[in-house]
């Protein structure tokens, strides 16, 4: 047979008619897979295994199209029909039909793609597809594939130890770790989330143990279209972890294309240790010590910070935690988290050894850091301010350093220098709803309370059942007189989040600021205040006397630094404490008059 014989047969057997309808049926089907899939949860792989089958059935098709024929008895193969009773011309047409109909079908798949899924995407994602930084990421917290979640802290801490090394790097945005955490154990398309944190890239994986390795995966995903930049999978004996720590963080940098010469690449990878057991109590302490909240197990975490210090006497970023762990122990704010029973020259000291042993082992700008928390802590705000300074040159997007020099600044009553900072903060910090509610705070420190109110709506309009923000907005509309907003806005405080006792100073605002002051005195004596919230409630309530005899304990005590955290508020009268006066004037500092309460019961 010469080869135009040959494809005449083709022809006559309908194989290339057979060819292009299932060609046209495959693209269908491969498009369809790959847009319905991923909205089922379906994992990547499924789609390549559509693709497969669709390519394995080509040649299968061809095939039978040449050996067989469909005949009225049913399908025969070609050799056992006569060809003059063979029906393969009214076959054919029936194949073109098909053909004509799946080019219907796909016309009109494309007209539907194109129009409902593109727009689509377009109205949800605005914010991952405009105004957001091309080198952006949050770090979601790897799932954890173990029965019973056995390593659940583990894949926390990695996912942390990740986090942080990413947030070294200079034009890096990285999204907090308490904003990406709150994703965990949430089944959200991450495009979503990247579009609620304002980024531009979504790192997350999972970890699974076996009997002496891990298997880790991570992918970097780009939300802007859902693609793929880079997907690993990791088999290594436990004792490799931190290799793979540093893969994965060089590997997302090679993907975004960071700046970093080889001497702050190796800084970002680094983790602070090479001892495993070390690296795993570390993470064991912190995945405690960061979620702390009521009744949270204080011996476990101080048991697991000595135990990896014991491991690695030299590892900074646990000497680190662990002396800030001491600290929250008698910050006004925490103390309602209970202590270990130790006084507060006690707590001081522990503080103090292991701050200083930071510093001596800690990389030089980690010692910036450290030595500037441990000058924030011995009172010594100035000092404080020029090493974060320091710091933040090198690593400017420190949303938490950029907080601790607003803080610092609002101490020494230097509110224009706080609002420059503040305007930094905001300019680097990435749209989620920590940085919100901490911004909203920031203009309640700097006793800027007008400025703040386009804050309060664009933040409960991105965030309206973040209860953090609500509780910020509301004492800050209080603040600027808005206080039928205020009113609105606290239905949205339930408990969830925020403490019963915030909820009940809330109240206690609301009516006073309507002069209510019979219901604001039914609240407050239906409640336990705790330690954090007692001055602040006696001020509002205006009992000035019982205010000042709670703070003035501390002043008698010579715990100084826990009376010195009480500065962020414009009604701390530190003329009635000389003991903190006395630090101010030795800090030049240039606070004015004390701001009274406006709507407090009394007034």
């Amino acid at each position: 047979m010469n080869i135009s014989n040959f494809i005449q047969e083709l022809k006559r057997r309908n194989v290339f008619k057979v060819a292009t309808a299932y060609a046209i049926a495959g693209w269908l089907i491969i498009q369809i897979s790959d847009i319905v899939f991923p909205r089922l949860g379906l994992p990547d792989w499924t789609v390549t295994f559509v693709i497969a089958l669709v390519f394995i059935g080509l040649p299968i098709s061809i095939i039978v199209a040449w050996a067989f024929e469909l005949t009225p008895d049913g399908l025969k193969t070609t050799k056992e029909v006569d060809e003059d009773s063979s029906i393969s011309h009214n076959t054919g047409s029936k194949i073109n039909k098909l053909i004509i109909g799946g080019l219907c079908l796909l016309v009109v798949f494309l007209v539907v793609e194109r129009i409902f899924f593109a727009s689509s995407d377009i109205i949800e994602t605005p914010s991952v597809i405009t105004n957001v930084s091309d080198k952006s990421i949050a770090v979601l917290p790897f799932d954890d594939f173990n029965a019973g979640g056995q390593q659940e802290y583990f894949a926390d801490g990695l996912t942390e130890e990740i986090l942080n090394s990413l947030a070294k790097t200079p034009d890096l945005l990285v999204a907090s770790r308490t904003s990406s955490f709150q994703y965990k154990n949430q089944n959200i398309d991450v495009i979503k989330i990247a579009d609620t944190l304002g980024v531009a890239h979504i790192l997350e994986g999972s970890i699974r143990e076996s009997t002496d390795k891990y298997r880790i995966t991570a992918q970097l995903i780009r939300a802007s279209d859902g693609f793929h930049l880079w997907s690993e999978t990791y088999d290594r004996p436990k004792t490799d972890i931190i290799d793979i720590q540093e893969e994965i963080a060089f590997e997302i940098a090679t993907a975004l294309e960071t700046a970093m010469d080889p001497e702050a690449l190796a800084d970002m990878v680094q983790s602070g240790t090479n001892s495993v057991e070390a690296y795993n109590s570390y993470l064991d302490a912190r995945s405690i010590f960061l979620n702390a909240g009521q009744n949270v197990d204080l011996n476990r975490i101080q048991n697991s910070f000595e135990n990896a210090l014991k491991i690695d006497p030299t590892f900074a970023e646990a000497y680190f935690d662990y002396a800030v762990f001491w600290i929250l122990q008698i910050e006004s704010a925490a103390i309602s988290q209970g202590t270990l029973g130790f006084s507060y020259s006690e707590l001081m000291d522990l503080y103090n050894e292991n701050m200083d042993l930071a510093i001596r082992y800690a990389k030089p700008l980690d010692r910036l850091k450290y030595e500037g928390n441990k000058a924030t802590v011995n009172l010594e705000f100035r000092r404080s301010i020029e090493l974060y300074s320091q710091y933040l040159l090198s690593r400017p997007n420190d949303a938490e350093v950029l907080n601790e020099i607003v803080k610092l600044l609002v101490f020494l009553g230097e509110y224009e220098t706080a609002q420059d900072y503040m305007i930094k903060w905001e300019g680097s910090a990435l749209e989620n709803s920590v940085q919100y509610s901490l911004l909203v705070a920031s203009y309640f420190w700097t006793i800027n309370y007008a400025e703040g109110l386009p804050i309060i709506d664009k933040a409960i309009a991105k965030f309206p059942f973040d209860e953090n923000i609500a509780y910020q907005s509301h004492r800050l509309l209080l603040w600027a007189g808005e206080t039928e907003k205020a009113r609105k806005l606290l239905s949205k405080l339930r408990g969830n989040d925020v403490p019963e006792t915030s909820i009940a100073l809330s109240k206690i605002r609301q009516f006073c600021a309507e002069g209510d002051v019979n219901s604001a005195t039914k609240i407050f004596n239906g409640i336990a205040i705790d330690d954090g919230s007692e001055w602040i409630t006696f001020k509002t309530l205006s009992r000035d006397e019982e205010a000042f005899n709670v703070l003035n304990k501390l002043h008698e005590e010579d715990q100084l630094f826990s009376l010195s955290t009480w500065l962020y508020y414009p009604y701390f009268d530190f003329t009635k404490f000389p003991k903190i006066e006395e630090i101010l004037i030795k800090e030049n500092h240039k606070r004015g008059p004390i701001i009274e309460i406006p709507f407090r019961c009394g007034r």
